[in-house]
């Protein structure tokens, strides 16, 4: 099963009753996906560590990142990610193409004391926090449920079928992020669900769900 990071601890904000998490990052791993021959995946393989400065890492004042100073935070590293691919894509042949592919075989991991992972990074800034939903595919999801994801049977009706099967195939893909981030969620939050429960809930066994879970975005269809 996946490890999820725990809360170092909680505090509500000011006014409300909503429950804050504070995180305080210790290093940087740089992963890069390495082929599986026995399983037919990619798996995160560590190529290179950053320790984290601590009086960088820490808010103004002291203490530590709440989940939006994190994710300032985790965004900042996406320059040196980058940096990282495009070392490793002039290994090959300094093209746009084996640039853009080194971009997607790469991600940033920020983690605690512990190791447990707190934010993941991509190339392109995307900050995925393990317990919060991110922001963007919130948006990406409403947009899609209240905009142009409905005009699919409308082109279906007009004999538009490659329209359709665009729009179907970018609300598969929503779909499919927003179902890792809830199943992060679930398993990661603040009463996280047993493994076995949310692969139930997924109507899929524990086994198929981690091997889901685990294989990096958008490598294997």
């Amino acid at each position: 099963m996946p490890c999820f990071p725990p809360l170092e601890r909680l505090g509500r904000r000011e006014g409300s009753g909503e429950l804050t998490r504070f995180y305080r990052p210790d290093r940087i791993d740089y992963d890069i996906v390495v082929p599986d021959a026995e399983r037919g995946l990619g798996q995160w393989t560590t190529a290179g560590v950053e320790v984290v400065n601590p009086p960088q890492a820490l808010i103004e004042g002291g203490g530590s990142f709440n989940g939006e100073a994190l994710r300032a935070y985790a965004s900042s590293i996406a320059p040196r990610l980058r940096d990282f691919a495009e070392q490793l894509a002039n290994h090959q042949t300094d093209t746009s193409a084996h640039r853009y592919a080194s971009y997607q075989t790469v991600r940033a991991v920020v983690r605690d004391a512990q190791g447990l992972l707190l934010a993941e990074v991509r190339c392109d800034g995307t900050v995925t926090i393990p317990g919060e939903l991110d922001q963007d595919l919130r948006r990406q999801f409403i947009g899609m449920i209240n905009g142009w994801l409905p005009m699919t049977i409308r082109e279906v009706d007009r004999s538009s079928y490659e329209n359709a099967l665009t729009s179907l195939v970018k609300a598969r893909r929503v779909v499919d992020a927003m179902l890792r981030e809830v199943v992060g969620l679930a398993a990661g939050g603040l009463d996280p669900m047993p493994w076995e429960k949310v692969a139930t809930a997924m109507q899929t066994t524990p086994v198929a769900l981690d091997s889901w879970y685990t294989s990096p975005d958008n490598l294997v269809n």
